[in-house]
């Protein structure tokens, strides 16, 4: 690995215990050795830059060191005779007073971040006619010093400094700052090898008015975005994760990067994933970082979330596998990522045997087995994607999301009960289509959450071993994408969960044809028009997966073989979006396209600014409308109103749900009642009768 080398960048160095230096020592500026503020006695400097001064400083009343950030920006303001910080001139007054209240606004914000990958601000005051921010004193080496005599460091140690990070970025980013000045001297490993992020002296809140006085150009070198050369560059998430990016390519090439301005026009740097070792971090690690340090802001990833999803592997993914796995890189607007919901198939398994064993000879055997069955579906879903599938072991078993091909689930779980079968083990299984969400959890790993889930758990409970349910929602799409689905299944009539929500059920009876994969690639597809030509294909898998997430490319590539023109293709293809107003809007963008005079021309695949991400959509949709039912007592209005409320509590699925019960139900009061056994939480269960009319709730 080539040498490195840093150079000094000029900013303040937070709780370093060894950051002495003879310039910052000799700041004329700082106050005195042994003076004291408030209950903190000054014992030297640890760093300054052009907006403050950092101290190390001893907290007289807890008696444990501190780092005390004290506000002086230099261009407008200096230290008076009393100590006091005073502007240089009267124009100089405003700039100062603005930009201290700035400061006591952010440390205000820094103070409620609580998480291990951040630097701790325990508390902020105004003294000597400024402001200063106490922080905890994070003993340790800054990232670069850290390295020496241990690169190349594994793929295990990367992810372990990497990791951390992303989450305390995520927490930064989603309280609405930015950090802008990530680079490896202010990255300190502490002496447990955990990683913390230092100096918040740039950070700045975004998308706040007037903020763009305080955007200045705060930049180092190779680590920066060219946006934040320019107090008007477009600066968001996208600028943090270039700079940890860059830090990340030169941890797995030993070289700095280019500077980011010299990249624009043509770009000198060799990509990681040329130069860096795919035998050691894999091609999936590369190929995220080359992605999030695109000199282009708009074609890197927009979120913490869509990096981590492409450079870490997912819960339940060996990290052999993932490093020979390709890069999950979907463009802005297109892609799934953590904190959002979206439309998947979800396999819930587990093993016979109590819940809670009478003994610890019991549980012993139940966790055996357990262990048994991760390891059988790791190789069930071993040729799915890795990038189209999320996996999460909880205490109830075993659940897999599939958000590529829904008839994934189908496969897994003829291998999953072959394999099991083989092992003399009988599972139970169940498979839904619902709303999920993918949510980090502490130790780094990923959890399902959700409707679709919590179903696929209940689905699965109504099991005897070795069987296979699935939910009326998923046979629903199934039948949708194959006219031979019905030969998959076979009624297996409604069950009463202990939630009182009532489930139509399907038993999973599978053959080799109905399970048979029938590729069909957008060019053969097109030879059955002239108007379906891969164009059209192309835009109608990007319009439908604003509206449902990534399985928009399996849905269309399904969908082909059974149309015979543009306008079939998108008719079929908007029956599958659950919202009645979303529906409407899909075909209405989709027709207007191909209307216009040139509809031959390619349609351009970029997103428009401030297009919302599939997942964003994808996420609970009030019903506007609803399709017709057969009711006999129940308005058009009545349902169109029970149908908006009853979105609000269940999300998309609440358009099948109503006209399912509609068909049913004889009047508004038993409708109400039967869609309100769907709803899992007795709270919103109540609150769903109040807001549909039933006074009282169900025990009226």
């Amino acid at each position: 690995m080539a040498e490195r080398a840093m150079g000094g960048s000029g900013n303040e160095e937070t709780g370093h215990a060894d950051s002495r230096s003879a310039a910052a020592d000799s700041d004329l500026l700082a106050l005195p050795a042994g003076y004291a503020v408030h209950e903190y006695r000054i014992d030297r400097v640890l760093g300054s830059g052009g907006f403050g001064i950092t101290y190390l400083a001893h907290d007289t009343h807890l008696d444990c060191p501190v780092a005390i950030k004290e506000y002086l920006p230099r261009d407008t303001a200096g230290r008076g005779p009393d100590l006091s910080v005073r502007p240089h001139s009267t124009a100089g007054a405003r700039s100062f007073a603005w930009g201290l209240d700035r400061f006591l606004h952010e440390c205000r914000a820094l103070a409620s971040f609580h998480h291990p990958g951040i630097v701790r601000v325990l508390r902020y005051f105004a003294a000597n006619d400024t402001a200063y921010m106490v922080m905890e004193y994070e003993s340790g080496e800054p990232l670069d010093r850290w390295l020496a005599g241990r690169e190349p460091i594994d793929a295990a140690t990367l992810q372990r400094i990497v990791r951390p990070l992303l989450d305390g970025l995520e927490t930064i980013h989603n309280a609405g700052f930015l950090h802008r000045d990530i680079k490896p001297r202010n990255i300190y490993m502490r002496a447990d090898g955990s990683p913390v992020l230092l100096d918040f002296g740039s950070a700045r809140r975004v998308g706040v008015p007037g903020q763009e006085q305080l955007l200045t150009a705060v930049v180092t070198p190779g680590f920066a975005p060219a946006e934040q050369y320019q107090p008007d560059g477009r600066q968001g998430p996208w600028s943090d994760l270039y700079s940890l990016a860059g830090v990340m390519y030169w941890l797995v090439t030993g070289h700095l990067p280019t500077e980011s301005l010299a990249r624009l026009r043509e770009d000198p740097m060799p990509a990681a994933a040329v130069i860096g070792r795919a035998d050691l971090y894999g091609k999936a690690m590369l190929r995220a970082i080359d992605w999030a340090l695109t000199p282009d802001e708009n074609l890197r990833p927009r979120r913490v979330a869509d990096f981590r999803r492409a450079c870490l592997p997912p819960a339940g993914q060996p990290a052999a596998e993932a490093a020979d796995s390709p890069a999950v890189l979907p463009a802005p607007g297109s892609s799934f990522s953590e904190g959002c919901s979206f439309i998947g198939a979800v396999l819930f398994s587990d093993v016979p045997g109590a819940s809670t064993p009478a003994d610890a000879a019991a549980e012993a055997a139940l966790k055996e087995r357990r262990q048994l069955l991760a390891t059988l579906v790791s190789r069930a879903v071993a040729g799915v994607p890795a990038g189209s599938r999320l996996a999460a072991n909880t205490r109830e078993g075993c659940a897999v999301c599939y958000v590529g091909d829904p008839e994934d689930a189908l496969r897994t779980a003829s291998l999953l009960g072959a394999a099991a079968s083989e092992q003399g083990l009988a599972l139970h299984i169940g498979i839904n289509l619902g709303p999920v969400r993918v949510q980090p959890d502490p130790g780094g790993r990923s959890r399902l959450l959700g409707d679709g889930v919590a179903t696929a758990f209940r689905v699965m409970r109504f099991t005897e071993p070795g069987q296979v349910l699935v939910s009326a929602a998923y046979v629903d799409l199934i039948g949708q994408l194959r006219r031979s689905a019905a030969a998959c299944f076979t009624a297996f009539g409604q069950r009463r969960d202990a939630h009182d929500r009532v489930h139509d059920l399907y038993l999973y009876v599978g053959t080799a044809h109905a399970l048979a994969s029938h590729p069909i690639t957008a060019n053969a597809a097109a030879t059955q028009a002239s108007d379906l030509t891969p164009a059209v294909v192309e835009d109608a898998e990007r319009l439908l997966t604003r509206h449902i997430g990534p399985m928009a490319r399996i849905l269309v590539r399904k969908t082909l073989p059974r149309v015979g023109g543009r306008d079939e293709l998108h008719r079929l293809l908007a029956e599958m979006i659950p919202d009645p107003a979303a529906r409407s809007a899909f075909l209405t963008a989709a027709t207007h396209r191909w209307q216009q005079p040139s509809t031959s021309r390619k349609p351009d695949s970029t997103p428009h600014p401030g297009s919302p991400s599939p997942a964003a959509v994808a996420a609970p949709l009030p019903v506007t409308a609803a399709d017709p039912v057969t009711g006999s007592g129940i308005g058009d209005a009545d349902r169109e109103r029970i149908g908006r409320i009853l979105a609000r509590h269940i999300g998309p699925l609440a358009k099948v749900l109503l006209r399912r019960e509609a068909a049913r139900a004889a009047d508004v009061d038993s409708l109400c009642r039967a869609l309100a056994s769907q709803i899992d939480s007795p709270e919103q269960r109540e609150h769903f009768l109040r807001e549909a009319g039933l006074v009282g709730g169900q025990g009226s």
